[in-house]
């Protein structure tokens, strides 16, 4: 199983930022390699720093951590050399990571593609600049640099050669986008909120690098604001159906996940301590995508969970509504056409095999028609 193809390639990973628009501060002293962009949408109004030949981050902002910028350079389980600390942050730069494979169910599936009302809002790479996909191990990730979470992820998986590492990663922020591009602890601290992730664990974990992919999808660029309630619940009972279909028939599957944006989902800053409000989405989407065994033809399937209710009903995060009765959070599976009016992602022709909204609960065992 995979993911949609898309015709034609992603504006983002082509796009090339004219020479104009890079800059390096004065009294700059690194090498070639450390490229300083500025946002030609909207200047930022605090400036990044990246520096030590792209490979450890470092940042200098307005009122930013103590320390002045000062980078520790770590030795930590995600490789030697590869993380580093900036003030309470422990950063990665993920190299030689290869990322989303669009060959990897035989025919190519190029990444989702973003629409009109969203395209300007992608974070873009420091290290690389005009390329805004953030590669990691059998998976790779599109940043939301106003909401600071990701657009989607795109992850393969390999059930025949799929296991199952310990889960010994600590969060971390990748160093490739800016800082101020993506959450980190101060977001999911002294709350109810999960660092959910979009990538599941486990889902990267196959052949020779399990335990790198393993790491890999604790980066915070690969969590969202996503309750307790949610994800440890139904959406982890969608994602064990996914994974539990996947390894037991050995069989191969793309699947594309991310957080479904409303201008009206709530703002939130944990009680004051991030620097900016976000908000919290309400929706999250989750699509599977697989080779037909006969033809070898692509067809997908996909899901909308909602964490409305949820996010409603805890008074920890917001005032309490009185006299609200919450309702309860269910799974849908929908049209591909249908998600893509919720997201602007475009998927192309994946194959989409549902032509009607599905309910799931408890009562059909979450279990996707036609998967």
């Amino acid at each position: 199983m995979g993911i949609g193809s898309i015709s034609g390639s992603s504006v983002y990973t082509n796009m090339q930022i004219p020479e104009s628009s890079i800059s390096r501060p004065e009294g700059f002293e690194g090498s070639s390699k450390d490229v300083f962009v500025r946002d030609d949408s909207k200047e930022l109004s605090q400036e990044k720093e990246y520096a030590s030949a792209g490979r450890l981050f470092m940042s200098k902002h307005k009122g930013g951590h103590k320390g002045g910028g000062r980078v520790d350079r770590g030795r930590g389980p995600q490789g030697p050399g590869n993380t580093g600390r900036v003030g309470n942050d422990e950063v990665n730069m993920y190299p030689n990571r290869a990322g989303y494979d669009r060959n990897f169910l035989g025919k190519e599936l190029p990444m989702p593609t973003l629409g009109d009302s969203i395209k300007d809002k992608v974070a873009m790479r420091t290290d690389k600049p005009g390329e805004c996909e953030l590669t990691y191990t059998n998976f790779s990730v599109v940043m939301n640099k106003e909401r600071k979470q990701c657009f989607f992820t795109i992850c393969n998986i390999d059930g025949a050669t799929h296991s199952e590492p310990p889960r010994n990663g600590s969060w971390q922020i990748d160093g490739r986008i800016p800082r101020d591009c993506q959450l980190g602890n101060e977001a999911y601290s002294n709350n109810d909120i999960d660092k959910g992730h979009m990538v599941r664990r486990l889902d990267p974990c196959w052949g020779s690098q399990a335990q790198q992919a393993n790491l890999d999808s604790f980066s915070y660029c690969n969590a969202t604001l996503q309750h307790a309630d949610l994800n440890q619940k139904e959406w982890l009972e969608l994602e064990n159906h996914v994974l539990d279909s996947c390894t037991g028939a050995r069989d191969k599957y793309t699947v594309i996940t991310g957080p479904i944006f409303s201008d009206d989902d709530p703002k939130f800053n944990n009680h004051g301590r991030m620097k900016e409000d976000t908000q919290i989405p309400m929706k999250f989407f989750k699509t599977v995508v697989w080779a037909d065994d006969k033809t070898g033809e692509l067809r997908s399937c996909s899901f909308v969970l909602s964490q409305e209710d949820i996010i409603n009903r805890d008074g920890g995060l917001f005032k309490s509504k009185e006299g609200f009765e919450p309702g309860r959070f269910s799974i849908y599976q929908v049209p591909q056409s249908q998600l893509e009016q919720m997201t602007d992602l475009h998927f192309g022709n994946i194959g989409d095999i549902t032509a009607d909204a599905v309910k799931l609960t408890a009562s059909n065992g979450y279990t996707p028609q036609g998967l």
